[in-house]
């Protein structure tokens, strides 16, 4: 694909304020979390995800320490000391259905972690087909994780995942969760000629 038909194709799918993360009293409710201000490039892909309000996203040095091509921190201070994030990671397929990559990740948590409950979650996409649970010890720790697959013509599988320790979610965090998890958007994986020049 080329340069200007990337372009094309992003512009089909946000508007300027969106691409620039601009924000205003109007930007509420659906309208805001349907923006997706993040153009994500990788190893031969292109998506587009969105950064929920009050978080910071870090795309280069801390996601490179996470191995995943986003992470978001919360500005909140009470969120920041129970070491909240949440991390989308785009992963080649193994399989065509996500609940087939959870039952494996079920499978690490019991081995890794014997005394480990899970809990399944009704998030979904309004596209991709979605499977999320809660792994969590009491106390210790809760990871929210979900697989959404873009369809079978995409070789790539996102997962999306937020940790705190200590304590479950807030209802606001988990909002944050929600909100990149339905922004996700798979543009292309044939990205030649596409990346920005240096």
């Amino acid at each position: 694909m080329s340069r200007t038909g990337l372009a094309l194709v992003l512009l089909a799918y946000m508007s300027v304020p969106a691409f620039t993360q601009a924000r205003g009293a109007h930007d509420t409710g659906a309208d805001a979390q349907n923006r997706h201000g993040i153009v994500i490039f990788g190893d031969g892909f292109v998506f587009l995800v969105s950064e929920p309000d009050g978080w910071d996203t870090d795309t280069g040095q801390q996601a490179k320490e996470y191995s995943v091509n986003a992470i978001f921190f919360p500005r909140s201070e009470a969120s920041r000391s129970h070491h909240v994030n949440i991390r989308v990671r785009l992963n080649r397929k193994t399989t065509e259905d996500p609940d087939e990559d959870m039952t494996g990740d079920l499978k690490g948590y019991k081995k890794r972690y014997p005394s480990a409950k899970f809990a399944k979650l009704s998030e979904k996409h309004a596209q991709y087909k979605t499977s999320a649970g809660l792994f969590y010890t009491e106390n210790d720790f809760y990871d929210y994780v979900a697989y959404l697959n873009p369809g079978a013509q995409c070789r790539f599988m996102f997962s999306v995942a937020l940790s705190k320790e200590k304590r479950p979610a807030t209802p606001g965090e988990l909002a944050a969760f929600t909100h990149v998890l339905r922004s996700l958007h798979f543009v292309t994986d044939d990205v030649q000629g596409a990346r920005p020049q240096q």
